[in-house]
């Protein structure tokens, strides 16, 4: 049945005089006796000379043209013109099949023989060489399709006529494929696609991929995705479990089902790989088709089932499924889309057809059926197969099957998960039963380190492939996740492949299995990774266990625990140990008697330590790169350090008791991450010359009274915050951060020298300062924030390279050179726009706001200038009114501005701003355009050069003016009436308040 867009299934295009009553004939009549709607034309139609409007119409609304070339068909002009408009409609997707009745392709190609003599003809009788270069072009196109020969030596006609309509009935009516019993979800995800392979395009070639973990639903959008887009190719092959079939049978059998498919052909029997990959690029090479891989797992079937792109004839589409982003990159598939899990929505509605094969379910079963949602975390594939178990069952079985579930996962979901484990190296295993026992939701960063205690620097090679796979995700900010039932199926493997004694695993990671080994003391040296984190029950419950339980443990590489009360300290760390983690460590100190000397990291948070706890021996640690004591609540002093010279992450944050740093602190040469926030009683913080440092946080150091002096060049701080110190001043040296682009700054009261801001420094911002003071180096003049109109502290900034800065305040600067009341400004210029414009505002804010996104956007003509790119400041500012001051040119549009060029002609700037909140808007803005060497200001303008030579006055706004005299008008007019009226005496208005 034909689609709605085609009223025809098909038009026959023919040389009446030829095939009428014979070949065209018994065609048409086999097409009609299969139920195909065909077109074919009254003879009436053909005696004109071009084809009707009603003849064109009738090809624009067929599905397919079939064209029987005949030995007198170019004798026509009216067929050639008929072909012409066919091959038109080819190229918007309809599909031609050309008939060669007892003629030969390569002679209607190159118009020999009849054709090349009729042609000759019409170039005598037609001056119109365009037409005849039409029919020729034509002619040379239906002859390159994929059609059918009839030769007089070929048999009988009627069984070559079955073959044409064979196919046709194909095309017409292709088997749809199932899909699902319940496709939910599958509509948007589908269009999705079919948008990204672009299928009414008629030109070129596209292929993409859909990747996904098993039972994501991968197979099933492209069941879906085929069944929609199927009728776009001439001939179409769905190829699924790629994996599976090559394994049994070979790749060259998979060849063989596509050329069988695509090429209508029957017993097709290739004797290698190498004859398929030759057959598939000689006769696919010209034909527009759709082939579909379902779940590839290697490289060697891609290159032996769809090569390269020139493989297939233009137009033809290539979509394959695979768990493996790297196996689509190896083969240069670009176009990728990743099926993701169901939301909570469809992952109930699935599940409720599933198991009750209706949308109304009984509501006393909506409790289990949550917790089974919950459970299978958007796999449709675990939906379905729980739905199945669970159909017409009791809500008690639901439960009691679910809580089975939970103990032991379903053996047949288990068994598509564990085929991308199955396909992994030895290595790659381990490292994805590390992550799903012990690291899953842990920064990929520090997973990194931690594992490369066990792998060496192969570590990010792993976890690619891992990514790739579709095991593990790394979400937004880099925190490695995987399915739940993926977590589940590493852990039962490593369960299977660990004793069953508790101790001998590889890894320990059950709580009650660890309990029992600390507690016996039987760990073995096989144990490389102790990870224990306690539900909040088990907590809360002091252990009692042997402190030299890690003597067994040799081999023990990784320490981590996260949770849980120690009765006692362990008097025992091995040498082997690389990574300690341990929240709330019970003692004091370090064992004594203990050498990790190839401990890496060292973290220790919530701990009773009142010095770091080395004992003297820091010396062991000599390759230590990090040390954390955060909230170490009874810890005063951060001891000597200078023996730790490979330290490169140090933090002390939320220690409350903390009065002293030594100074060797400030001598670490590896040092990159120095964090000392929220350390309350620190009054002093020792200098510091620490040329790798990147990041330094001092927040919330509420007395703390200097910013550390800077001995030497440091290039790599970017962005120091200094929220809620104590400190007034910055010092001198504080120029030698270098590398310094923006400073924020929120104390009551900082005093600025002009010496300590860096040649890199571009912004700075004074977030909720009461009173700030800016100090020339050169002279000594102070500027305080009561006088922040004068023009020195502002120009004196932005000499030294500052391009934004925030301040407190509200008073205008003298020396702008035009002012505005409100939220936009405006100036004329001409020949090219100003090198450089200071842009000043003054925004009222309310003390409750968090944030304030506000961002200039330049009109010129009235035309939005870069409005995508944006400039957006997000500055926190205590006071009722802040202000800032920016270069217009350092919004990301600026060079567009810079490029635009006027001549003479005047266009008009205006500046504005978008996104303000309710609660924070701009109260005035003002502008100075600072004069180049090259030009001055001739051709700058405050006022509408085209309708004025006044220019008004600076520190007066033009856009001001007509609100003044609407006002003033309305006044009067409002006087008049009054007295015209007798309403009121002129001397009462004295009982107003008018404000002006």
């Amino acid at each position: 049945m034909a689609t709605p867009r085609f009223r025809y299934d098909v038009f026959l295009s023919f040389r009446g005089e030829d095939t009428r009553h014979g070949f065209t004939g018994n065609l048409y009549k086999a097409l009609c006796n299969r139920g195909i709607h065909t077109f074919i034309d009254d003879e009436d139609l053909q005696r004109g000379e071009e084809i009707t409007p009603s003849l064109r119409k009738a090809i624009e609304e067929s599905r397919i043209a079939i064209v029987v070339l005949s030995q007198n068909y170019a004798s026509s002009s009216f067929c050639l013109d008929e072909l012409a408009t066919i091959l038109h409609c080819h190229t918007q997707g309809h599909l031609v099949l050309p008939v060669f009745y007892k003629v030969q392709p390569s002679d209607v190609r190159h118009q020999r023989g009849s054709y090349g003599e009729e042609l000759t003809k019409h170039q005598r009788r037609f001056k119109d060489k365009e037409k005849l270069q039409k029919w020729k072009m034509a002619l040379r196109q239906v002859a390159d399709l994929s059609g059918y020969h009839f030769k007089d030596a070929d048999g009988y006609e009627y069984k070559f006529i079955e073959s044409v309509v064979d196919r046709v009935c194909h095309k017409i009516n292709p088997a749809r494929l199932h899909v699902a019993d319940y496709p939910v979800g599958l509509g948007p995800q589908v269009l999705e696609l079919k948008k990204l392979l672009n299928v009414e395009c008629g030109d070129g070639f596209h292929m993409i991929g859909i990747h996904g973990m098993g039972g994501v639903g991968k197979t099933t959008l492209a069941l879906a995705l085929y069944n929609l887009i199927a009728d776009y190719f001439d001939s179409s092959c769905f190829v699924q479990n790629v994996r599976e079939k090559s394994k049994k049978h070979g790749l060259e059998h998979l060849q063989s089902i596509i050329l069988s498919n695509l090429l209508g052909a029957k017993d097709i029997n290739l004797t290698s790989e190498h004859q398929g990959i030759s057959m598939i690029q000689l006769l696919l090479q010209r034909k527009k088709v759709l082939l579909i891989l379902d779940d590839v797992d290697r490289c060697e079937q891609l290159q032996a089932l769809t090569g390269s792109p020139d493989w297939f004839g233009p137009g033809s589409r290539v979509i394959i499924t695979t768990r493996d982003t790297q196996l689509l990159a190896s083969h240069q598939v670009k176009g990728t889309y990743e099926v993701d899990t169901l939301d909570a929505k469809d992952a109930l509605q699935l599940l409720t057809w599933k198991a009750f094969k209706t949308e109304q379910v009984d509501p006393s079963y909506m409790e289990v059926l949550n917790d089974v949602v919950t459970y299978a975390s958007g796999l449709p594939l675990a939906l379905e197969v729980i739905g199945s178990n669970l159909f017409a069952k009791s809500v008690e079985q639901w439960k009691s099957a679910i809580n089975q579930y939970k103990r032991i996962p379903n053996n047949k979901i288990q068994e598509i998960l564990k085929v991308s484990f199955d396909a992994l190296e030895e290595e790659e295993k381990c490292v994805f039963l590390d992550i799903a026992c012990c690291f899953e939701g842990y920064e990929l960063t520090k997973v990194e380190v931690m594992l490369r205690a066990l792998y060496d620097d192969c570590m990010k090679y792993h976890i690619g492939v891992l990514v790739q796979k579709s095991l593990i995700k790394i979400n937004y900010p880099g925190i490695i996740v995987m399915h739940d039932l993926i977590g589940d199926m590493g852990k039962q493997i490593d369960q299977r492949e660990s004793s069953k004694k508790p101790g001998k695993g590889r890894r320990l990671w059950l709580p009650k299995d660890i309990i029992q080994v600390l507690m016996d003391n039987t760990g073995t040296s096989e144990t490389e990774i102790l990870c224990l984190d306690l539900s909040i029950s088990e907590k809360e419950e002091t252990l009692e266990w042997n402190a030299n339980a890690f003597r067994r443990m040799k081999n023990l590489k990784i320490l981590i625990i996260r949770n849980g009360k120690f009765s006692k300290g362990p008097n025992y760390f091995p040498e082997s140990l690389r990574i300690l983690e341990w929240h709330g460590y019970p003692s004091n100190c370090l064992p004594s008697n203990s050498h990790p000397n190839k401990l890496v990291t060292c973290k220790l948070p919530n701990s009773s330590f009142t010095s770091f706890g080395f004992n003297g021996s820091s010396k062991k640690f000599k390759n230590l790169t990090e040390l954390n004591f955060d909230n170490c609540k009874i810890l005063t002093r951060i001891p000597d350090v200078s023996d730790l010279p490979n330290l490169e992450k140090l933090s002390f944050e939320r220690c409350e008791r903390v009065i002293a740093v030594d100074d060797s602190i400030g001598f670490l040469n590896k040092l990159k991450i120095l964090k000392a926030q929220h350390c309350t009683k620190l009054r002093r913080f020792p200098p510091l010359n620490l040329p790798s440092l990147k990041v330094l946080q001092l927040s919330h150091c509420y007395s703390l009274e200097n910013f550390p002096e800077i001995l030497g060049k440091m290039g790599n701080i970017r962005e120091p915050f200094l929220f809620k110190v104590g400190i007034e001043e910055l010092p001198v040296s504080f120029q030698h951060l270098t590398g310094l682009h923006e400073l924020y700054a929120e104390c009551d009261f900082l005093q600025l020298n002009s010496s300590v801001l860096t040649s890199s420094l571009t912004g700075f911002f004074a977030n909720g300062c009461k009173e700030w003071k800016w100090i020339n180096s050169k002279d000594g003049e102070e500027v305080g924030s009561r006088v922040s109109s004068t023009l020195r502290s502002f120009e004196q900034l932005h000499e030294a390279g500052k391009t934004d800065f925030v301040l407190p305040g509200g008073s205008i600067p003298e020396w702008l050179d035009k002012e505005s009341w409100g939220p936009s400004i405006s100036f004329w210029f001409r020949n090219q726009f100003p090198p450089k414009v200071l842009c000043f505002f003054i925004a009222s804010v309310r003390n409750d706001i968090i944030y304030h996104l506000v961002r200039p956007v330049v009109l010129i003509n009235g035309k939005v200038q870069g409005y995508k790119a944006g400039y957006y400041m997000h500055e926190v500012m205590a006071e009722l009114d802040h202000m800032q001051l920016f270069d217009l040119h350092v919004l990301p549009f600026s060079e567009d501005l810079m490029k635009m060029a006027s001549e003479k002609e005047w266009k008009h700037v205006e500046i504005t701003y978008q996104g303000l909140l309710i609660n924070s808007f701009i109260k005035a803005m003002g502008i100075h355009i600072v004069k180049s060497e090259r030009r001055g200001m001739e051709d700058i303008r405050y006022d509408d050069p085209n309708t004025t030579t006044k220019v008004w006055p600076c520190n007066f706004s033009v856009t001001f003016l007509p609100f003044f005299f609407r006002f003033l008008f309305a006044l009067i007019l409002f006087l008049t009436l009054l007295i015209h009226l007798d309403f009121v005496n002129l001397s009462s208005l004295c009982v107003f308040n008018l404000r002006f």
